[in-house]
């Protein structure tokens, strides 16, 4: 169902001097951030706004959004010249709210007499901001929470395959140790050392195969939190400052309206107190009034009662005895004192309002401050985020690294199995595991002994190199091993 953007979207704005973004509520009532460019849908055909054209802004100037609805600017001609006025165009006829999203489609004009969607009041734009809020929370943690697993799960990964790694790394021992030595035996033990030193050979496939799981594992970890990393640098960037700027908005608002209602409050309480004077002076004046006249009335009795009709007034003159004029006087206080006790309690009424008014603003006040809590709350787990990720990359790729290393080490060490037929000496070979354990120590030291591995390198020994000349490559990883333990 499409909706007029303008009345079911708050936080209306421009930016680039081409993108219209809004928080646009959808037909359940939630808010969602949406945006268009407007580029793609209007055009500038000779000075005038074309819709179904494209790249407006390329040659228009001084860009603005009036209303939340009118786009103006200046725009260029086909000769070159710029509009004398601003050039404007109204994006309710193509814009609307289709269910939260902006889209550019025919919008039928409101028609006469039809009752207009109501805008947006500063309560709903609190709920919209708080649930834009909740969502950006609830994204960061399930970042968070992948994040988490993509680490766990490749570190156990690693581990698993160091594993691996590490018992085939054991088994090649054999050849350092003599166990695979060729000596003067018939001919059956030799087809037997040719088999032991096959299974020598065929121990280090397993561990390239090891290290090829961890490289692929490792690429699409840090696919992931490559990904985790561009989240959290699009939180930086955009999201962030545009929930900032809503928040920071909503707040201006709810100042503004409660000043206004703090002032209203004021004006209407002199108002009432003024209204209440004056009706306290009005029921006095009315009640001395009445008790005049009732001392008149009781005087009027008693001369009618003596006889007396007239009462001389100079000259020879006379009027009849009467209190006509003080009747009309408390007819008229009694008017009076009517018309201001209904204005009293039309004043009351209204201070009422104020006061409920005063109320909402105050809550509304109390739960944006909330908000700011909130958002400043999720800007800490935004940058926490941010660390986890980076390190969780570098991490990765530290393994990568290493992986690959351990591979390429691996395959040159599977070349190197023809030492077995003594083509190369055995200290060629314990170099080359001495090598892997060195680049792998990190993991071999949680999986296995490595120190052991090391002691049992120098007692082997061949004619054609000493292994013990390796004792200071060997020392150098015993020393790493000290601090990595």
């Amino acid at each position: 169902m499409a909706m007029s953007y303008h009345k079911s979207s708050v936080y209306i704005s421009l930016s680039g001097n081409q993108v219209l973004s809004a928080l646009c509520r959808t037909c359940d009532g939630e808010w969602i951030r949406s945006t268009i460019d407007l580029n793609t849908v209007l055009g500038n055909r000779d000075g005038r706004f074309e819709w179904g054209g494209a790249k407006f802004s390329q040659t228009a100037k001084h860009v603005t959004l009036k209303d939340n609805r009118t786009l103006s600017a200046y725009l260029k001609r086909k000769d070159g010249s710029w509009s004398e006025k601003p050039i404007e165009v109204n994006l309710t006829e193509h814009i609307t709210n289709h269910d939260g999203a902006l889209r550019n489609c025919q919008h039928a004009p409101e028609q006469p007499g039809q009752e207009p969607s109501t805008a947006p009041n500063f309560l709903e734009r609190l709920d919209a901001v708080s649930g834009l809020l909740r969502t950006q929370q609830i994204a960061a943690k399930n970042s968070g929470f992948e994040l988490d697993f993509i680490n766990t799960s490749n570190n156990r990964l690693m581990l698993e395959e160091m594993e691996v790694a590490f018992l085939r790394l054991r088994k090649l021992m054999g050849v350092i140790s003599g166990e695979f030595d060729q000596g003067d035996q018939e001919e059956e033990d030799s087809e037997a050392g040719r088999r032991k030193r096959a299974e020598a050979e065929a121990a280090v496939r397993p561990m390239i195969k090891a290290f090829e799981k961890v490289r692929g594992a490792g690429d699409k970890s840090l696919a992931a939190v490559s990904r985790i990393c561009g989240v959290t640098a699009e939180y930086e960037t955009t999201n962030l400052p545009i929930l900032r700027r809503d928040v920071e908005s909503l707040r201006e608002a709810i100042d503004l309206q409660v000043k206004a209602v703090q002032a209203s409050l004021e004006t209407l309480q002199e108002s009432v107190a003024t209204c209440t004077a004056e009706v306290e002076s009005t029921q006095q004046a009315l009640g001395n009034a009445k008790s005049t006249g009732d001392k008149a009335h009781s005087m009027e009795t008693l001369i009618k009662h003596a006889g007396w009709i007239l009462l001389p007034i100079g000259l020879g003159m006379t009027v009849p005895l009467t209190a006509t004029p003080l009747a009309d006087k408390i007819a008229a206080a009694e008017e009076k004192l009517k018309e201001l006790t209904a204005q009293q309690a039309e004043k009351q009424q209204e201070l009422d309002n104020v006061k409920l008014k005063e109320s909402e603003s105050s809550l509304a006040l109390r739960a944006c401050e909330d908000l700011m809590a909130q958002f400043a709350a999720l800007e800490t787990d935004v940058l926490r985020l941010k660390t986890k990720a980076e390190l969780a990359r570098e991490g990765i790729t530290s393994s990568l690294t290493t992986a690959k290393t351990l591979e390429s080490l691996a395959r040159e060490m599977e070349d190197k199995a023809s030492m077995l037929e003594y083509k190369v000496s055995k200290k060629d070979y314990a170099a080359h595991i001495v090598r892997v354990l060195d680049e792998a120590l990190p993991g071999f030291a949680v999986v296995g002994n490595v120190s052991e591995v090391l002691t049992e390198l120098l007692a082997g020994d061949d004619a054609r190199g000493s292994v013990k000349e390796l004792n200071l490559e060997i020392e150098a990883v015993k020393r790493k091993l000290e601090v990595v333990a």
